[in-house]
């Protein structure tokens, strides 16, 4: 069963890249629209948005239900791998469908009451984020002509070494014609 549920998760995350690949793609011109889709083949493709969305939905909350919850699920309830296989099965073989009913009775009503908080921390995040790509935007080489300058008034003048080694030997020479 170890192996079971690891390829079930990679065989449903295909089959979701692969419906938002399909769904994401404009429906072929009309020739009766002046070349743009029909409003019949947009709206399918707006419900099929709609439930990819759902389904890519469920299917995160699934993940961060794995990853935060299941280290201690599985140590007291039996058989958790096989039950946990059969759900994947069903989201599989029902796709939105299947995934619809999750969304709309378990986690809308949960996160419903905290949209507004939500909002403004995806929000504030989504411009920090802007905020560090424009950071990260600014050549490194105007960052370092900057710094060099800032600092170079602060550092001791660099000496070249041939000058200095000149100096020594012209000096060393004097001392000897002495």
């Amino acid at each position: 069963m170890p192996l079971v549920v690891p390829v079930l998760r990679l065989a449903y995350v295909f089959l979701n890249i692969f419906d938002t690949f399909k769904v994401l793609r404009l429906p072929p011109p009309s020739a009766r629209n002046g070349g743009q889709p029909s409003a019949r083949a947009m709206s399918q493709r707006k419900r099929a948005m709609k439930g990819t969305m759902t389904v890519w939905m469920v299917w995160a909350c699934f993940t961060l239900y794995e990853r935060w919850v299941e280290t201690f699920v599985w140590l007291f309830v039996p058989f958790y791998s096989e039950i946990k296989a059969l759900v994947i099965v069903f989201f599989l073989l029902t796709r939105a469908k299947g995934a619809e009913p999750i969304f709309l009775h378990i986690i809308r009503p949960a996160i419903k009451p905290y949209s507004g908080v939500l909002d403004a921390l995806f929000d504030g995040l989504s411009s920090a984020g802007d905020l560090l790509i424009l950071i990260a935007s600014i050549p490194l080489q105007t960052v370092q002509g900057y710094y060099r300058r800032w600092t170079s008034a602060l550092d001791p003048p660099e000496v070249d070494r041939r000058m200095v080694t000149l100096a020594l030997t012209l000096h060393a020479t004097l001392l000897q014609a002495r």
